[in-house]
């Protein structure tokens, strides 16, 4: 079940992935037609965190426990963006869009309701911290959003989907954001199989090392 989901993920990436280098004009930090108006500074800091030209991220699964399985870990480097589920082998593709505040499918809003908490501290230093509903691909989710007031950008975010699992194989998904250069380092990619020719799946069954947050 976890390899389709896989597969699906990464069939979305290459759905969506585009020709746009690191930079893209949609990053106008000006609001667009159709947006909730109460999530202006969220949008903002979105693609401020998406425009960077050298980031990594990683996206877990929330246990019950309160612990976290790592997912997924993406590095966007320049003008190309490089994938790995589960400690499996490094994909690669184009540089994903700047994503806008609207969904590219549904033309409405991707943050909706936003709230702002009260403000947190995290290791990355004080934050903003915001509450919204969040709909991409069809899947919805209350999100937990928290913004470096140093930086402007993204630290983390929690989703929990609507109906259990939405686009991800778990219900609770926690992605963190790491705008170090150096840990945003080109990975070995080794050949892949495809799906549908047009979906790579890469998988290292020789020695992959696991997926940590940094």
């Amino acid at each position: 079940m976890r390899f389709i989901a896989a597969a699906v993920l990464c069939l979305t990436l290459t759905n969506i992935a585009t020709v746009y280098g690191a930079e893209d004009s949609r990053s106008s930090h000006q609001a667009f037609n159709g947006e909730d108006k109460s999530c202006y500074a969220v949008n903002r800091a979105y693609e401020n965190s998406r425009n960077s030209g050298r980031y990594s991220y990683t996206l877990s699964e929330l246990q019950e426990d309160g612990h976290l399985r790592p997912y997924m870990e993406t590095r966007a480097i320049d003008n190309l963006i490089y994938y790995r589920i589960e400690n499996g082998g490094w994909g690669e593709g184009r540089r994903l869009p700047i994503l806008t505040p609207l969904d590219a499918n549904s033309g409405l809003p991707v943050f909706t309701s936003c709230k702002e908490l009260e403000d947190a501290q995290t290791e990355e230093g004080l934050a903003f911290h915001y509450s919204a509903y969040w709909h991409r691909y069809g899947s919805s989710a209350a999100i937990e959003i928290w913004i470096s007031k140093t930086s402007g950008k993204f630290i983390k975010t929690i989703r929990r989907y609507d109906h259990g699992a939405g686009d991800l194989p778990f219900p609770v998904a926690v992605e963190i954001m790491d705008f170090d250069r150096a840990h945003a380092m080109k990975p070995i990619v080794l050949p892949c199989w495809t799906l549908d020719l047009e979906t790579p799946i890469c998988i290292d069954v020789t020695s992959p090392s696991p997926i940590t947050a940094h």
